[in-house]
């Protein structure tokens, strides 16, 4: 669904139904205060994450920890559309439910409001869509955050910590009101599995540009972005790409990203030099097999937006560029995950009441747009030789182990 309609809905329809919900919830028998969880293996789950990529693998740690804790129960994830062809491939969940497939809106509403689930996570701090639907769903435990008015159609509910803990970890403290302990590497481990052929076909990809992954250096970039306040100036990628290919010109790198993103692409193209280093993937790869690329890739480059969960998520290092969004809420943990932005005081500008909005910014974007390919390039320089030590030392473990044998 598009944000700026979900937006509009949430501030209009959505507001006019959680009030008349809210109605509803004070006119019925409040639950007893002496209410005990009680558990067993035959309890349904139903995790709500809508929102956008970014937003829904950063869910992942808290649904490898439910499935842990709960190995027999079933589990069902409410995400929006563009969503499902990352999250259908998780082995440790047993139903997706898409909210914006109006082909099955009706099937998917009738599996939610059909009282079968007895637990219900609302993963998503602010919106009143998901809490409606939390509390519609007729389950018996009913958690969320207590951010706002929203608290009270929950039975349970956990403080959202502002703005200074990743996201995931936010997400993880639900699962305290089960008494579920998880470990703080655990709480931003996004990595999942993919299929064998997805993996395939990326080997056939990388073989067609006589890619090695196992010898090469490869650096992804991706300068294509969905939301204008997040865009970095083009001609700058071209520079920083430059730069990093004087720095090592061994670099094999990739443009990476949507077609949509194909625009962008060209003009970073042409500020360059023709260059068989470069390979534009650009637009020529679908959404897992572009998710199987980042599998390969040591570093990728890119500005806030989804890609960089989804390069977190298959172990490859990042540089963000940030510019109004909250960076210490959505950036991965240090030191793989690097984010690099222009601190001015009016930073972050978009605030929980606008609910995402970000306002006309009267300085033309400054905390993204005064970010210099040479301020990248010494977080690139570091962040390599990281990749790099830890390259050595996994040969020297094999090594070692071969010796061994």
């Amino acid at each position: 669904m598009n944000r700026n309609i979900l937006i509009l809905l949430d501030k209009t329809i959505f507001r006019i139904a959680f009030y008349i919900v809210l109605l509803i919830v004070k006119l019925r028998k409040p639950r007893d205060p002496n209410f005990q969880i009680k558990l067993d293996k035959s309890n349904n789950f139903l995790v709500i994450r809508p929102g956008g990529l970014g937003d829904g693998l950063m869910a992942i740690p808290f649904l490898k920890a439910l499935r842990k804790e709960f190995p027999e129960n079933r589990i069902s994830l409410l995400c929006v559309k563009k969503n499902e062809a990352a999250l259908k491939h998780l082995s440790f969940l047993d139903e997706i439910i898409v909210i914006d497939n109006i082909n099955y809106l009706h099937k998917n509403l009738f599996s939610l409001f059909r009282n079968q689930f007895d637990v219900v996570f609302d993963l998503e701090p602010f919106r009143k869509i998901s809490s409606i639907v939390t509390y519609v769903s007729g389950a018996a435990i009913r958690i969320g955050f207590d951010t706002n008015i929203r608290r009270k159609l929950y039975t349970h509910f956990v403080t959202y910590p502002n703005e200074k803990f990743f996201e995931s970890i936010n997400m993880i403290r639900q699962l305290k009101v089960l008494n579920v302990e998880v470990s703080a590497v655990e709480a931003v481990d996004m990595s999942f599995p993919l299929p064998t052929e997805v993996k395939n076909k990326v080997d056939l990809i990388f073989q067609s540009h006589d890619i090695q992954p196992d010898n090469d250096f490869i650096v992804a970039v991706a300068p294509g972005v969905l939301k204008p306040h997040h865009r970095w100036i083009m001609s700058r990628f071209a520079k920083l790409i430059e730069l990093i290919l004087q720095e090592d010109p061994n670099i094999k790198i990739l443009l990476v990203g949507a077609p949509a993103d194909l625009k962008d692409a060209n003009e970073v193209l042409e500020h360059l030099n023709e260059d068989n280093k470069i390979i534009n993937l650009v637009g020529k790869t679908n959404f897992m097999e572009a998710i199987g690329v980042m599998r390969s890739c040591k570093i990728l480059i890119t500005c806030d937006g989804g890609i960089v969960y989804v390069a977190a998520a298959m172990g490859c290092g990042t540089i963000s560029l940030w510019g109004p969004g909250v960076m210490d809420r959505f950036k991965p943990p240090e030191p793989d995950h690097i984010g690099i932005r222009k601190d001015y005081f009016c930073i972050p500008c978009v605030n929980y009441s606008r609910l995402g909005e970000f306002p006309p910014c009267p300085y033309d974007r400054r905390c993204i747009n005064d970010i210099t390919p040479e301020d990248v390039l010494e977080k690139y320089v570091h962040l390599k030789r990281l990749k790099e030590s830890k390259m050595g030392n996994n040969k020297e473990i094999m090594k070692y182990a071969i010796e061994e044998d």
